[in-house]
């Protein structure tokens, strides 16, 4: 028999705190946002892991797309939707990134003038920015190609420009059916005791006029006619 290592329960607790704190950053990291938005700088003809082809859209030609994003929408801190200029009844938005994407952009684009930014929403290839000059107000801009839809999304998501320490706007909840009112419930001469049947089926089988009907008097006094022909 093998006898028990000392340090064995020592190594089991180590391990069982390494996963309990890996536990919240896998949580994290599964946790997606409502909207993705990537930007893909222009890439050699690397492939594997790094690059992929790609075809631009405008002008319309083969390239490469580097595999890893240049910035992403956890860099965004705000946006500003607008209409697309280009009469294509689209939208466009301007996105002012944190610092880390401020100096990533700022880097990609004094560096890499002539290529261009490949801009993806929620996996749709949208537009491609033509790098011409350093970019370094942190702000990028997709000057068309988004739906109505995805302005919608990019409100629930990011707080507009100017408004960053405000929360993004909620999406406007369904408004509450109206209650539907209760049944009337059907009157019964129980409920109106002063309604009278107006006739009265005799031990022959035939209707006379009940006594204290409409149109008789009873201490001088005329009865006006019943409302129902309840009773009748």
């Amino acid at each position: 028999m093998f006898a028990r290592p000392r340090f064995l329960p020592a190594l089991i607790l180590v391990l069982a705190l390494a996963l309990g704190l890996a536990s919240p950053g896998q949580a994290a990291a599964k946790k997606q946002s409502a909207v993705a938005v990537r930007f893909y700088a222009e890439g050699g003809a690397e492939g594997g892991d790094f690059s992929q082809p790609v075809e631009l859209l405008n002008p319309k030609r083969q390239t490469f797309m580097q595999s890893m994003p240049l910035v992403t929408e956890r860099e965004i801190v705000s946006f500003y939707p607008f209409q697309a200029r280009d009469n294509s009844g689209t939208f466009g938005a301007s996105f002012r990134l944190d610092p880390h994407g401020s100096n990533l952009l700022s880097e990609h684009t004094m560096s890499r003038r002539g290529s261009y930014l490949l801009a993806y929403f929620n996996g749709r290839h949208v537009v491609d920015l033509y790098v011409d000059r350093g970019v370094t107000d942190g702000v990028v801009t997709i000057p068309s190609g988004l739906s109505a839809n995805d302005i919608s999304l990019l409100e629930i998501s990011f707080p507009l420009m100017g408004h960053e320490k405000e929360k993004p706007a909620q999406k406007p909840k369904p408004p509450k059916a109206p209650k539907k009112p209760a049944p009337t419930a059907t009157p019964t001469a129980a409920d109106m005791p002063h309604m009278q049947p107006a006739m009265q089926r005799q031990s022959d089988g035939k209707l006379a006029p009940a006594a204290g009907s409409a149109g008789t008097a009873t201490d001088g006094e005329l009865i006006p006619p019943p409302l129902s022909p309840i009773g009748q």
